[in-house]
């Protein structure tokens, strides 16, 4: 190519049939963005040329683009044939492949998880037998210090091993992982599973383990959250930070550049999120400009009474000392949710609203039943009454059965709902057709719709599990769950970046790769749209970007840390 400057190095990644060319990613020579702790905070003031891409840029006009140039962290021109690069550009020469825009999951509960004891495992979402777990744990062991804790905490259900159906037992996990204490936690509260090492180290915690290696759940005090919990003791703050860089890398690997976090439950377990204490770490990695994942928390609340605000429950406290999006770029608080009152379906929760509404929050709801949407529609027409919610980006969260003239009142308020795929793994019921949440519906009506896992307690991680469920309608096992209400590979992306950048007010400079937004892209591992449905939940990425700056990529010399 005439137009290179500088080094240039071959990466030799997933071909896209048997004429693809090989890949040829210019990233040596722009490993400084990645200095000073691999933040994706600072932005890089050199022009950056992306090249002979295939951009799905979702734009209004659906562009697909064949190359795009950054300049101090945001896209300055797309498909400009007519200006000759400068010399001295980097110049990456994607040689055909997807470019997509950085994902955002407009829901899920990542502050929480990466706070999680061990070295979490989240390969155990794309398991699909007891084989590939124990596989998966063999390679995580070798990259784990000797000794060291690995875990794999809620994102999966026994149903996914095909045929199996089980956890993986003691003598399994200690052949494959010999010299590391193993821990497998289903969802919130358990059962879980452990080796011979994780067995030594939870009894001397005074936690009852089976000679099989199960750990209980149970209906009275669990020993799985007694379990979890005492792990968590062990935990050092080096430990925590360490788990949070381990998991936003995670994130960059599958092309997920922001998140917007529905905080946690005030319910044991590994759902339990203390707002005192367990912002620390996140924090402590914003000051380093470490991060590099754009993180927007939702404020969450279980008050039983709310007053006129200016009382003392934590509701009327968070909305006269938070600030409604204050911030940076990288860590910006979105709102309030996705609890927001212990009783939401009552006069409480009437007040909750009426009080974000008067002090310009925006608010998100769960709400799962048909009887919940309309207890919360119901509420956000009074709330309006009192002051517009249109301009506050207000949502109800997950929607499972929502029905047509609740969208049409949510919209008539400019509010929207956000989706999420519980059905995916049904819990273990698989095959008894309960699907949703009804995604064709929803985006032939109009409303603002974004797309997000709710994981990882409950759901996997991996945004393209879900645009697989999205896409094909079809569960953890194949079975069509959601037949009728499938959408579009486009729709389902588009869902997943401008769709979710609407629910933190980002949509404006994030979700599409068009001039005057954050230079955050993703290149695929392989051709997105031309793929065969089956394999959507494979794809990862090969090279994310945040703010024109790589924060993950497959090729060797791109492995930052």
């Amino acid at each position: 190519m005439k137009f290179f400057s500088g080094p240039r190095t071959t990466w030799k990644g997933k071909s896209h049939g048997a004429h693809a060319p090989r890949i040829h990613l210019v990233v040596v020579a722009l490993i400084f963005m990645l200095l000073n702790g691999g933040t994706a905070a600072g932005q890089s003031s050199d022009l950056v040329v992306l090249i002979n891409g295939n951009i799905l840029t979702l734009d209004a006009k659906n562009t697909v683009a064949s190359s795009v140039r950054i300049r101090n962290g945001f896209f300055v021109s797309v498909d400009d044939a007519t200006t000759e690069i400068p010399a001295g550009a980097e110049v990456i020469d994607l040689d055909g492949r997807t470019v997509i825009p950085g994902l955002i999951d407009s829901h899920m509960h990542f502050i929480r998880a990466t706070l999680r004891p061990g070295h979490d495992m989240r390969e155990i979402e794309a398991a699909r037998s007891i084989e590939d777990l124990l596989a998966a744990i063999t390679a995580k062991s070798a990259s784990v210090p000797k000794g060291e804790l690995i875990t794999a905490i809620g994102g999966w259900d026994p149903i996914q091993f095909l045929g199996e159906n089980r956890f993986p037992t003691l003598a399994a996990l200690d052949a494959a992982a010999p010299s590391h204490p193993v821990y497998v936690h289903l969802r919130a509260t358990g059962p879980a599973a452990t080796n011979t090492p994780g067995k030594r180290l939870l009894e001397n915690a005074g936690i009852e383990v089976s000679d099989s290696g199960l750990v209980a759940a149970g209906n009275g005090p669990s020993q799985a959250v007694a379990a979890f919990e005492a792990l968590k003791e062990l935990q050092t703050a080096a430990d925590r930070e360490r788990g949070m860089r381990d998991l936003m890398r995670y994130a960059n690997s599958l092309g997920l550049t922001t998140i917007i976090d529905a905080a946690g439950t005030e319910r044991p377990g590994a759902q339990l999120f203390d707002p005192d204490h367990d912002y620390e770490t996140l924090l402590a990695l914003w000051r380093k400009r470490a991060m590099t994942v754009r993180i927007r928390p939702m404020f969450m609340s279980w008050d039983k009474e709310v007053g006129d605000g200016s009382g003392d429950s934590d509701f009327e406290q968070r909305i006269r000392n938070s600030f409604m999006g204050f911030g940076d770029d990288m860590l910006k608080v979105a709102g309030l949710g996705e609890h927001t009152t212990g009783d939401s379906e009552g006069q409480v929760f009437r007040d909750v609203t009426r009080l974000a509404a008067e002090n310009g929050w925006l608010l998100s709801q769960h709400s799962g039943t048909i009887a919940e949407n309309e207890a919360h529609v119901a509420a956000f027409e009074a709330a309006d009454d009192v002051e517009s919610i249109a301009p506050l980006h207000w949502s109800l969260a997950h929607v499972h059965d929502i029905e047509a003239a609740v969208i049409e009142r949510l919209k008539s308020l400019g509010a929207g709902v956000t989706v999420q795929v519980h059905r995916y793994l049904n819990r273990g019921n698989v095959t008894s057709g309960q699907g949703g949440p009804p995604y064709r519906l929803l985006v032939d009506s109009g409303i603002s719709v974004g797309a997000g896992t709710d994981s990882t307690n409950a759901q996997p991680m991996n945004p393209w599990i879900a645009i697989y469920y999205m896409v094909s309608g079809r569960n953890v096992v194949g079975h069509v769950v959601n037949e009728g209400q499938t959408i579009s590979r486009l729709d389902a992306l588009r869902l997943y970046t401008l769709g979710s950048a609407w629910f933190a007010h980002d949509e404006h400079q994030l979700g599409s790769i068009e001039v005057g937004k954050r230079a955050d892209l993703v290149v695929l591992s392989d051709a997105y749209l031309a793929i065969p449905e089956e394999q959507i939940s494979d794809l990862t990425s090969v090279l994310t970007m945040v703010n024109g700056q790589i924060v993950y990529s497959k090729q060797g010399k791109g492995q930052f840390q």
